[in-house]
């Protein structure tokens, strides 16, 4: 089982709520908040972006490899970037430099021109790319990308923005606005899935550590979806917050990213609060990094600062955990480490 696991998400939803909101969530919204749980094991540090100025330019969704190499989508100029582990450079990895489109080869070169690259996850390797306004694609790690193939004989007209598949080879996709989709791996004919539930809004979405249950984040709740269509609210509410605690107790100003651990640990990207939140396998949520204001800082759990945190990604490093946080106004990739 590989020891890494990716996250997704939505970029359309962060963009209103960039455009909307410029402070975090009123600390008259927040109840008894987030802030007595100890994160002195949490180290915040700048991974990315900084060495070479404006290599990166609003990076969004994340996902990692076995090799350690990091990819960032950057919505901004309809391409995924791709960062070593060794030196922290960034370079092209897929898509055209401002040339949007939903082409698999536009030029013969083997590259894809992107339209809107949303939401990522990873499996053997193997990128699932939600490209919004296209067909979802995947993408090995050398760069061979190809389009997702499907039947469509009910005429599904949906704006695909993330997508992912489990062990048995079904893959589940989501429309931000309209749900949740599924194509069987027994006929590969597109179909709505987990109709029971009106999620909301969307924004991000992932698999446990087994690729058999689905997570998604949407209308300020974090939701697990079996493979029988069957959804539950793991953590979060219908109101905007910054409060920790279990269930429905706790609340997110914009959980936009999330990723799971081999535990079934969940980790959530909260945008307009700036922070990083934790949620356990039983739905507890607590904050592990971030003071809540708007700024760049490096430093241990909350005494470290993020601008408009929104893709995140985690995996294994010697005797550490490692999160990756695309911090979308500082333009950097930041990373958390603490132990296993």
């Amino acid at each position: 089982m590989k020891n890494f696991f990716t996250c997704g998400l939505y970029i359309l939803l962060y963009m209103v709520i960039l455009q909307s909101c410029t402070k975090s969530v009123s600390k008259s919204n927040t109840g008894t908040s987030s802030g007595n749980s100890d994160t002195s094991k949490y180290q915040v540090d700048t991974y990315a972006g900084n060495v070479v100025e404006h290599s990166i330019d609003g990076p969004t969704a994340l996902c990692i490899d076995s090799k350690g190499f990091l990819y960032v989508a950057e919505t901004n100029h309809d391409v995924i970037l791709k960062v070593d582990p060794i030196a922290h450079l960034v370079g092209p990895f897929s898509g055209m430099f401002d040339q949007a489109g939903c082409m698999d080869d536009p030029s013969g070169s083997g590259n894809p021109s992107l339209a809107f690259p949303t939401n990522l996850w990873i499996n053997d390797d193997v990128i699932y790319i939600g490209d919004y306004g296209c067909e979802p694609k995947t993408c090995t790690t050398t760069g061979s990308s190809q389009t997702i193939q499907y039947d469509n004989p009910n005429h599904i007209s949906a704006n695909i923005s993330g997508v992912c598949e489990d062990f048995h080879g079904n893959i589940y996709l989501f429309d931000t606005y309209n749900g949740m989709y599924i194509i069987p791996q027994s006929d590969h004919i597109i179909a709505p899935f987990a109709t029971g539930t009106n999620f909301g809004i969307i924004s991000s979405m992932t698999m446990d550590a087994d690729n058999k249950n689905i997570y998604i984040s949407a209308g300020h709740k974090i939701f697990e979806i079996s493979s029988d269509g069957t959804a539950s609210i793991v953590a979060g509410s219908d109101s905007l917050g910054n409060k920790d605690g279990s269930g429905a107790l706790a609340s997110f100003g914009g959980a936009m990213g999330i990723c799971t651990d081999p535990d079934n640990n969940i980790y959530v990207a909260d945008i307009n609060n700036n922070t990083i939140r934790e949620v356990s396998a039983g739905g507890t949520v607590t904050t592990i990094a971030g003071d809540g204001k708007q700024g760049y800082q490096d430093g241990i759990g909350k005494n470290a600062e993020f601008y408009a945190p929104t893709g995140i990604a985690f995996t294994n490093s010697g005797s550490n955990n490692v999160l990756y946080v695309s911090d979308y106004h500082n333009n950097l990739i930041r990373r958390i480490t603490f132990p296993k």
